[in-house]
């Protein structure tokens, strides 16, 4: 292998250990909020998302306890899924 494929290498193996430095950053503070959310920060979400759900079911009433039950169960899908 010559001096330039040499160089060539060298330079991407940095690039790709600075972009896995990157993504543990990333997953280590998305980790750190998934940890400090509050319940009150939880309920507001859900909140949030049931509204939605709602809204395309027309703001149904006799759907409203389904709507929150959809949106609870989202909300703690992702909350689980970060890491």
């Amino acid at each position: 292998m010559g001096k330039k494929a040499d160089k060539a290498g060298r330079k991407k193996d940095k690039k790709i250990e600075k972009q896995n430095k990157k993504r543990e950053k990333k997953a280590k503070i998305l980790k750190q909020k998934a940890s400090t959310i509050t319940p009150e920060q939880r309920l507001d979400m859900i909140a949030t998302a049931a509204y939605y759900i709602a809204e395309k079911h027309g703001f149904d009433p006799l759907r409203a306890t389904q709507d929150w039950e959809d949106a609870e169960q989202q909300i703690d899908t992702i909350l689980k899924s970060i890491p």
